[in-house]
C-alpha cells in the first residue's frame, strides 16, 4: 500500500480543525451540497498522501508524451492547483490547465493556467483540445443525471488516443463505529434525495467509462484511517460542512451533533476503520 504513514494521536480533536475550515458558501450545483474549502497546507497533505498510497501521481499511460512536450493536459475540479503544479514541474515542457468553482491562486508556472468555473454549466473547449484529462474527489460531489451529461463532454474536449483518468474515495467506511455509521447513514440520505447515489456512484462511474467505448482500468488502493491523519481530518472536515445538512434529517441538536462528532473521531481509531481510493483511467479510441 505504498508507504504507510506512521500512527497518530489516538484521536483526533474537533477542535483541531474548527479555526482552519470555515463553512464555506459555495455549493455544487443542483445538490446543495457545500463545497469543502480546505487550506491549502491541506490540500498539499492529501496529495502527498495520495501519491505515496499510489507511489505515483497517475494511473494512464501518457508519461512518454508529457516528457515530449506540447501535451495540454486538463485537470477537472483542480482546487488549489497542487496536483497540476507537481505535474507542470515534472514535465516542463507540456501544458496544464486546471478548473474549479473556487476562485484559483495567481499561477506561479508558465505552464500552467488556473480558470474559475463551473464545469456542469458546460465546458468551453473546441472538440479533441486536450491529450490527457484528469480528476481527483470530483464526482461523488455531483448528481447521477450531471455525471451522465459532463462525462461525455470530457470526452468530446478529448483527442483520439488520449486517456481520461478519475480518482475517487468510495464514499462508504468499512469498520465504522455506531456513530460514524448514523452520520455516514444520514449523508447518504440527503444525497440520494438530490440526485447522488453515494453507495454506488463508483459503480455509475465504471458504467460511464463503459458504455462511452473506452478502453479502460480500474486500479484500487486501501488507506487505513489510523494509518492517515490527513484522510482523517478529511472526513472529519466534511462532516463539519455537512452539519446542517444532517440536522434537517434528524432530531438531534447541534450540541448533540458535536458530540457525536467527537466520538466519531475516537471511533475512526478503535474500530481500524478504512476507506478505498479507485482510479479510473481509460483510452478514448
Amino acid at each position: 500500500m505504498g508507504n504507510r504513514i506512521s500512527k497518530f494521536k489516538k484521536k483526533i480533536f474537533i477542535n483541531d480543525i474548527n479555526d482552519n475550515h470555515k463553512h464555506c458558501e459555495t455549493t455544487i450545483s443542483n445538490t446543495g451540497f457545500p463545497v469543502v474549502d480546505n487550506e491549502l497546507d491541506e490540500e498539499k497533505r492529501h496529495h502527498e498522501l495520495m501519491v505515496n498510497i499510489w507511489n505515483s501521481t497517475f494511473s494512464s499511460p501518457v508519461e512518454s508524451i508529457l516528457k515530449h512536450g506540447n501535451a495540454k493536459v486538463l485537470d477537472i475540479g483542480c482546487g488549489f492547483g497542487v496536483w497540476i503544479y507537481d505535474m507542470a514541474l515534472n514535465y516542463p515542457l507540456s501544458h496544464f490547465t486546471g478548473i474549479d468553482i473556487i476562485t484559483p491562486k495567481d499561477t506561479l508556472l508558465s505552464n500552467v493556467r488556473l480558470i474559475q468555473a463551473d464545469v456542469l454549466k458546460g465546458l468551453k473547449y473546441s472538440d479533441c483540445s486536450f491529450d490527457y484529462i484528469h480528476s481527483r474527489d470530483l464526482f461523488w460531489y455531483i448528481t447521477t443525471k450531471d455525471a451522465s451529461k459532463l462525462f461525455p463532454d470530457l470526452l468530446r474536449i478529448l483527442k483520439p488516443g488520449g486517456w481520461i483518468e478519475s480518482v475517487e474515495y468510495v464514499t462508504e467506511i468499512t469498520n465504522p463505529g455506531p456513530n460514524t455509521k448514523f452520520l455516514t447513514d444520514t449523508l447518504s440520505s440527503y444525497l440520494r434525495n438530490h440526485g447522488v447515489c453515494p453507495d454506488g456512484f463508483y459503480k455509475n462511474l465504471s458504467k460511464l467509462f463503459k458504455e462511452n467505448n473506452l478502453e479502460y482500468q480500474i486500479e484500487e488502493k486501501v488507506i487505513y484511517i489510523s494509518d492517515s491523519e490527513v484522510t482523517a481530518k478529511k472526513f472529519l472536515i466534511v462532516f463539519k460542512m455537512v452539519k446542517s445538512v444532517i440536522l434537517e434529517y434528524t432530531s438531534i441538536g447541534s450540541e448533540k451533533y458535536d458530540e457525536i462528532l467527537d466520538k466519531v473521531s475516537a471511533e475512526l481509531i478503535e474500530y481500524k476503520s478504512y476507506v478505498r481510493s479507485l482510479r479510473h483511467f481509460g483510452k478514448k479510441l
